[in-house]
């Protein structure tokens, strides 16, 4: 009889260890498990469910784990959502609260997207796609995905920033010479 096969260490914030039936419920179980002393809210406490910081963080996890990476594009998404309209009764997180909340809380999200992501590669397990999992290389994959939302994010407020440079530089070269200010 052949010798068992090694059983694969499985952190305890693992969805497979929680039993996750989806992607989001793999987040919502790794933003619970987040103790509240590291989460820092980027909003006050009244101003609604989807500004707090559990519902950031899972919005985020969530996103980067589908490899949407612009803050500008998940809250566009939020706000056409008939389903979160309902629940948050209206009140949207905006890209700037999104970036905040990154920024503050980025321990908890690696944690959160890790978790996501270790679904994520659980289900290409179960499919015979992949033969087992790499934790650090799951670690390393969330930390390179909330890189690209940094980086994609800044490219945003860039392009945002320069939309009006060629209209300025026109006025500074009319006549075919720069004018002093």
């Amino acid at each position: 009889m052949p010798p068992d096969p090694p059983r694969q260490h499985r952190p305890l914030h693992s969805p497979t260890a929680t039993g996750a039936r989806s992607l989001a419920h793999a987040v919502e179980v790794a933003v619970r498990a987040v103790d509240d002393t590291r989460l820092v809210p980027v909003a006050p406490l009244d101003a609604g469910l989807a500004l707090q910081p559990r519902s950031l963080l899972a919005l985020l996890a969530y996103s980067y784990a589908q490899q949407v990476y612009c803050s500008a594009d998940i809250e566009a998404g939020l706000r056409r959502d008939p389903n979160f309209c309902q629940v948050c009764h209206g009140t949207f997180p905006d890209a700037r609260s999104l970036r905040r909340c990154r920024r503050e809380n980025r321990a908890a999200l690696m944690l959160c997207l890790t978790a996501a992501l270790r679904f994520v590669a659980d289900q290409k397990v179960a499919q015979g796609v992949v033969s087992r999992i790499n934790e650090p290389n799951l670690a390393e994959e969330a930390n390179r995905r909330i890189i690209m939302a940094m980086f994609t994010d800044s490219m945003e407020l860039d392009k945002d920033q320069t939309a009006d440079s060629p209209v300025d530089l026109c006025y500074l070269f009319a006549n075919g010479r720069a004018r002093a200010h």
